[in-house]
Order: structure tokens, then C-alpha cells, then sequence
């Protein structure tokens, strides 16, 4: 093979594919998102994800001007698909306990230390960008909660609001203690299970 053959080949191999804007945008998101699971929030910076995602500081400021900008876009990103998670799993639900089971099992995911975007929601700058989302998400799963258990459970609206209370504090508080004390997430979520299902019970048709 020729030298100027030999340069053409080796120029080919080394050229790159160009990323459209999108798909660079979310390649950029995809290194900060690993970025903080693997190292934290405390010491995230632009001029470290930069270099992480092997672009130069003016292309990264052409997509976020701020490191507050593409924290809240992460986060906006991170929540709309947490958000369709949950819709996608409900829609295979026809039992109480498997609605329950869905809830429980994201509260403990919740508590992961690895969880990126609730460490996005812990930074109340950042936070407000899904503000809205939330309030409403919060308020549709209360609605079809109390739903649920007022017509599995045989009580009035006013009753399962009390019990679906109950039931998700008993949650979040296993969830924390779990985390706290390295318990198996299965483990967890099936004790939890039970002690919500035996709740439950005791006030069928009271």
C-alpha cells in the first residue's frame, strides 16, 4: 500500500460522526447524569462534564448557559420519563395490592443514595423546574389511591384518605430505615407489603 494510501485510510478511520443538535444535547445530559451518580452533586462542574464528554467549554455553554441550566434541564428530562415509568406500570394494574406495590416499591427507590434525579430535587434552585409536575403527579396519585382502597378496601372517601396516609408514611419510613441499615430492597418492599395488606384487612367493612 502507498504512503498517500496509507494516510487516506488512516484519516477515514479517525474521522468522527457529527451528532445533531439533540442528540448532542442528550449525550451531554447522559455523561452529567453519570457523572453525579458516580461522584455527586457537591462537585459537579461544566468544566469537568466538558472534558468527561469530550467537548470544548464554548460547544457545552452553546447548550446550557449555566451549570443551574443543565442541572434543571436534567432534572426536567429525568422526571418526564420517571413520570412515564409510572403510567406504563400502572396501565398492567388491576389489584390494589399491585397499585400498592408500584408506590412502594418507588419510594424506596427514592431513598437511593445513586439516585440522581432526587438528588436533583434536593437543590431547591434546580427543583423548581418540575415544581409544577409534581404538585399535580402528587395530587393524581393521592386521587387514585384513595380511589383504589375505597372501593377494595369498603370504606368512605374520607377513611381511605387516612388509610393511604398511613400506608405511605409506613412506607417512606421503612424505605429510610432500609437504607440506613443496608436491608435488601425485595425484603423491604415485601414487609412492607404485608404490613400495609394486614392494615388493610383489619378495616375491610368496618
Amino acid at each position: 500500500m502507498t504512503k498517500q494510501a496509507l494516510k487516506v485510510s488512516s484519516t477515514a478511520t479517525v474521522k468522527r460522526t457529527r451528532l445533531s443538535p439533540e442528540a448532542r444535547r442528550n449525550q451531554i445530559l447522559d455523561v452529567a447524569k453519570q457523572s453525579i451518580a458516580d461522584d455527586g452533586l457537591q462537585i459537579f462542574s461544566l468544566k469537568q462534564l466538558a472534558k468527561q464528554a469530550g467537548v470544548s467549554e464554548p460547544l457545552l455553554f452553546h447548550y446550557f448557559s449555566s451549570r443551574v441550566e443543565l442541572l434543571q434541564q436534567l432534572l426536567q428530562r429525568e422526571y418526564e420519563n420517571y413520570l412515564e415509568s409510572v403510567q406504563n406500570s400502572l396501565k398492567s394494574t388491576n389489584t390494589l395490592e399491585e397499585v400498592c406495590r408500584i408506590f412502594v416499591s418507588r419510594n424506596y427507590d427514592h431513598h437511593d443514595e445513586d439516585n440522581v434525579m432526587d438528588l436533583l430535587l434536593s437543590e431547591p434552585e434546580v427543583a423548581t423546574t418540575v415544581e409544577k409536575q409534581q404538585n399535580a403527579h402528587h395530587k393524581q396519585r393521592r386521587k387514585l389511591l384513595i380511589n383504589v382502597v375505597a372501593q377494595d378496601v369498603g370504606v368512605n372517601r374520607k377513611k381511605a384518605a387516612m388509610l393511604v396516609r398511613m400506608a405511605s408514611a409506613a412506607s417512606i419510613a421503612a424505605a429510610k430505615f432500609a437504607h440506613e441499615n443496608t436491608l435488601s430492597r425485595e425484603e423491604t418492599i415485601q414487609s412492607v407489603m404485608d404490613f400495609i395488606a394486614h392494615g388493610f384487612q383489619s378495616q375491610n367493612k368496618k
